[in-house]
């Protein structure tokens, strides 16, 4: 268990890290979203992201500008893992949903 947890503060460390060069966020347009990639998430999500090469979850929480926490994010997208090293390049998450939303 010891190395989950040091696995947890190294990829929360490099996350924090890259907080200060973080640029505002694209979202992707509805109908741009696929299917399959929609059916990962929550059926509220109104605002989509494409994941970049080399985001991490926490990159992706402060190009929002912090408008929802990483608890909501791994809700909206749950098959991203709780220390999000599985998000995919190409792929689109859920980074914004209808009021008021799923409870999480």
């Amino acid at each position: 268990m010891p190395a989950l947890h040091s696995r947890f503060f190294i990829y929360t460390l490099l996350g924090l890290a890259s907080l200060g060069m973080a640029a505002p966020l694209e979202h992707v347009p509805s109908d741009k979203v696929s299917g399959h990639d929609k059916l990962q998430m929550t059926p509220l999500c109104d605002l989509y992201y494409e994941v970049q090469s080399g985001d991490t979850c926490w990159d992706i929480i402060a190009r929002s500008e912090n408008t929802f926490t990483m608890r909501q994010l791994l809700c909206w997208n749950p098959d991203i893992n709780p220390i999000c090293t599985n998000l995919i390049p190409g792929r689109n998450i859920c980074v914004g949903v209808t009021f008021p939303g799923p409870s999480c």
